[in-house]
């Protein structure tokens, strides 16, 4: 199990990770949602999460392909993507892990929309979509 949380403090979780599903996602969706040129997401357990959001703090912006994307209304911090069914698909921004690991992500994901100025690390693949098995 890893704990994180928003930066302000105000939304914190648990949840247990999928061990080599950590991908850098270069979508636009993504790019466009955390102001970066990627964000790195870890693939989770969905049974296993918990969230702690006492002040209410947390909420959803549906997006337009029907996922969900769930950040801290305070501060801002962008911490989760699932589908409706968060045994589907439930993925974690790597950014608000607490928890000190030594993760890494396997491989670059949807690069045939990513920011015509990042060159992707060459030391681990990169893939235009989401390859297959992955989720």
């Amino acid at each position: 199990m890893i704990e994180g949380s928003c930066l302000c403090g105000s939304v914190k979780y648990e949840v247990e990770l999928i061990p080599g599903k950590i991908f850098n996602c270069h979508c636009k969706f993504c790019r466009k949602a955390h102001g970066a040129a990627y964000v790195t997401m870890a693939l989770a357990k969905a049974s296993t999460l918990k969230i702690f959001n006492e002040s209410g703090s947390l909420k959803e912006h549906k997006n337009a392909i029907g996922g969900y994307r769930a950040f801290c209304v305070n501060c801002g911090s962008r911490l989760m993507n699932y589908a409706h069914d968060k045994n589907i698909y439930l993925s974690i921004a790597l950014a608000t892990v607490d928890t000190p690991t030594n993760l890494k992500p396997v491989a670059h994901v949807n690069t045939e929309s990513k920011a015509s100025w990042c060159q992707p690390d060459e030391g681990i693949p990169s893939f235009e979509g989401i390859p297959s098995g992955v989720l």
